[in-house]
């Protein structure tokens, strides 16, 4: 009898574990980033995603370089047909019930696919692995071995990561939430910028490039959007698309053909930069004057000295918003912020621990 209760227990403790750890979001950190930086990375910043999302599984390499404030790479590009794409992200909400994931299907239904319905969707490697897309056409699920290695085919696994994020090795650049005290007026918050790295691996990032004398559709094919440039929008159902560039201020992502723009703070709406100024084109247009409350992860530039503790999971909502658009499933009958995952899980475990303990003293008794 003591054997079979201590082996039913051990099944329950080692199911509930298994569950708590299968959608992960995972930093692995160059020598040169701090053991405390990377553990709050692998606890605190890595929580609010897998808190967020059911099906997020992602490994990153971080580590400091030459760079702007920051960047991101995922090695290569990784493309699937509109019709795949369409289809599990279809799949997806039918599952979940997700209103804004039907709003989203229904929006590539009405708009987007007489456009992009004969062609490729530019996804991620870890929005290929949440929506369980194999046999990418272009590039395959791929991922990077790290800082300027090589491409691999098992990214989240192995050393093959979904992506590497590079942060200025600049001097005297940013504020660490985890150290506490103030934020300096010309420090910018080091683990918001991560998070803005992380979204557009996950799945935010435009196929857009402002980089040259124009702006251009940087991704392999003829006018090939990103997963996130299908939700890009001018007006109710007015679709900005890769082929006819907004090159004016307005462009907002919308879940639902443009009815409702999705990005929002406390106190106004975001838009997109849509200029050629090198600001990332999936990036939302920076108003540092507006105060605290309008900043948002996805700001294409940072507020020196005011965005300290700014995440995905009290800036408004946008990312989430947007990462779910995408495929990214939230847990059910949650808000943009739900209870920690592992919480969920766990509960059900620690009181069959406690039913078996106490039912084992009473035997003993």
């Amino acid at each position: 009898m003591k054997s079979k209760r201590a082996l039913r227990l051990a099944i329950w403790v080692a199911f509930g574990a298994a569950l708590a750890s299968a959608d992960t979001v995972t930093f692995t950190c160059d020598p040169s980033v701090a053991t405390a930086t990377c553990n709050y990375l692998n606890t605190t910043v890595a929580a609010n995603y897998t808190s967020t999302f059911s099906n997020v599984n992602a490994d990153f390499y971080i580590t400091y370089g030459t760079t702007g404030l920051a960047s991101s790479t995922t090695g290569t590009d990784n493309q699937v047909t509109y019709t795949q794409y369409a289809a599990a992200l279809a799949a997806a909400a039918a599952a979940s019930g997700n209103t804004v994931q039907i709003d989203a299907v229904a929006a590539l239904t009405n708009y987007d696919a007489s456009v992009y319905g004969s062609g490729n969707v530019d996804i991620t490697s870890a929005l290929a692995n949440a929506l369980g897309i194999s046999g990418e056409v272009q590039g395959g699920n791929t991922g990077i071995t790290g800082p300027g290695g090589s491409m691999c085919s098992s990214p989240g696994s192995g050393g093959c990561y979904n992506g590497v994020i590079t942060m200025s090795n600049a001097s005297n650049t940013f504020y660490y939430d985890n150290l506490g005290g103030t934020e300096a007026s010309d420090l910018l918050d080091f683990y918001n910028t991560v998070e803005h790295e992380v979204d557009e691996l996950l799945g935010t990032t435009s196929c857009i490039s402002t980089q040259g004398a124009s702006l251009v559709d940087d991704c392999p094919g003829n006018n090939t959007p990103s997963a996130a440039d299908l939700f890009r929008y001018s007006g109710p159902g007015a679709l900005v698309l890769d082929s006819s560039l907004s090159t004016t201020p307005g462009a907002y992502f919308s879940y639902n053909g443009g009815a409702t723009n999705g990005a929002t703070t406390s106190v106004g709406v975001k838009f997109y930069n849509t200029l050629d100024n090198g600001d990332d084109y999936g990036d939302f247009v920076t108003n540092c004057a507006g105060g605290a409350g309008s900043f948002s992860v996805q700001d294409a530039e940072g507020c020196p000295g005011t965005d300290g503790g700014l995440t995905i999971l009290n800036d408004g909502g946008a990312e989430i918003n947007m990462l779910n658009a995408v495929g990214y499933e939230l847990y059910p009958n949650t808000s943009s912020v739900p209870e920690p995952r592992t919480l969920f899980i766990l509960v059900p475990v620690l009181l069959s621990v406690a039913y078996f303990a106490r039912r084992r003293y009473r035997l003993a008794a």
